[in-house]
């Protein structure tokens, strides 16, 4: 709110040094003399004079210093409470976020379909991965968050919330890396023959389901283990100690580090999106319908999903 020549100036009088006034500005000191000789003609007034130990004020250049210095902080104090004023109306959306479905998802595709400065700030609620508590963390949608984002495809959840789905995760591989499969590049269901290989129990989750079935019928020479209808980082874990395969997202490639996550020659995939809650309204309704719009229409987007 105050020009770049008031700050110079006020530096110059500080340091009283044209040279270190350029340094602490960044700038070189013949820019600096450039902006006061232009300040003092825009003024019309003499503000400074150069001494053998430096420079010095005049009479009217300490007058316009004090006066600057308020002015300075009178000006940056304004804009602080405009800025508390705006983040008081800004809008606050509460997603949330844990170790396997981070919240950054929803926020990374918001900064590219949001316009700027968008009038929503987001709140990160954290949960646990916890195979035993997800759904009671699915029921606090619409009280203790607004969203959660990720591969929720069990009708469980689904039972109880609504979802729009924002694209698809690859169905994947993870290996433990002392496997002799970890050091293929990709893997053929001819390769998983004789192997454990950890899933989600059937009966929650049609995709999942749908892939077990196809399993079963033309590749029976897979070992097929039941995992929780929920995975948690027990799961990886499990794959790891067991020397067991596991069948992963590749939005997980790099949860566990003792796992090397593979892709493999099928075309499986699972569709990703929000959780929210039936009842959703206020701000939350309205993220919720700009989010939407942009997915169906490119207009929206700034660059593509």
């Amino acid at each position: 709110m105050y020009s770049q020549q008031i700050k110079t100036f006020v530096q110059v009088a500080e340091r009283g040094s044209l040279s270190k006034a350029a340094e602490d500005l960044f700038v070189t000191p013949a820019s600096v003399m450039k902006q006061m000789n232009a300040l003092e003609e825009r003024l019309g007034l003499t503000l400074l004079k150069r001494t053998n130990h430096g420079i010095e004020l005049t009479e009217a250049g300490k007058y316009i210093y004090q006066s600057a210095k308020q002015i300075m902080a009178e000006s940056d104090a304004a804009v602080l409470h405009a800025q508390t004023i705006q983040r008081c109306e800004q809008k606050t959306i509460r997603i949330g976020s844990s170790f396997l479905n981070p919240g950054k998802v929803l926020t990374d595709l918001w900064n590219r379909v949001s316009p700027a400065p968008s009038e929503y700030r987001f709140k990160i609620i954290p949960y646990d991965d916890d195979h035993e508590q997800i759904l009671s963390v699915v029921a606090s949608l619409g009280k203790k968050m607004d969203f959660m984002v990720g591969a929720f495809n069990s009708r469980q959840m689904q039972n109880m919330s609504c979802f729009l789905e924002l694209g698809r995760y690859k169905l994947c591989i993870a290996v433990p890396r002392n496997h002799h499969l970890a050091l293929k590049n990709r893997l053929s269901l001819n390769d998983l023959h004789g192997e454990h290989l950890i899933v989600v129990k059937g009966g929650d989750t049609l995709y999942l389901d749908h892939f077990r079935e196809i399993i079963k019928m033309t590749h029976p020479q897979i070992i097929l283990e039941d995992a929780h209808y929920f995975y948690d980082m027990e799961t990886f874990n499990t794959c790891e100690a067991t020397g067991s395969l596991l069948l992963t997202l590749d939005a997980w490639a790099d949860i566990h580090p003792a796992l090397v996550t593979l892709p493999a020659d099928w075309e499986f995939t699972v569709p990703y999106g929000l959780l929210y809650s039936p009842d959703i309204s206020g701000d939350a309704a309205a993220f919720l319908e700009i989010v939407r719009k942009a997915l169906h229409d490119p207009s929206y987007l700034n660059t593509s999903l």
